[in-house]
């Protein structure tokens, strides 16, 4: 669960693009995730870090760390509390349906996902 004292920040449209955490006098930029963004800095610095990470990259593919190897997973729902990822069936109809659900901060199980033509196993 995202700390209390973390404090959201919003887009114009109110929309939580991330949070703020104090680090000593500092600021930290963290996204949905609970994962910094950048160092501690000045609050102006941590706003602007955000902002400029928005929330597009929900849409990407990550990896997922399970205990046979890596899954690549798509974010299908995302609270204060918990993230759930889908194995990414490449829209197929029929495809897998397995779901994981992580905790918010996550914990490092979650990793951008190279491009599918670099995936193993991929066509070339």
């Amino acid at each position: 669960m995202i700390p209390s004292d973390w404090m959201p920040h919003r887009r114009p449209d109110g929309e939580t693009v991330g949070y703020v955490r104090m680090v000593g006098d500092d600021f930290q930029p963290m996204d949905l995730l609970g994962r910094p963004l950048a160092e501690a800095a000045d609050w102006l610095a941590a706003e602007e870090a955000l902002d400029e990470h928005s929330i597009a990259w929900l849409t990407d593919a990550f990896l997922l760390s399970v205990d046979d190897g890596d899954v690549r997973v798509r974010v299908t729902e995302l609270t204060p509390e918990r993230v759930r990822v889908k194995r990414d069936d490449l829209g197929a109809v029929g495809g897998d349906a397995r779901f994981w659900e992580l905790p918010v901060p996550e914990t490092g199980r979650l990793r951008p996902a190279p491009p599918l033509t670099e995936w193993p196993g991929a066509a070339t």
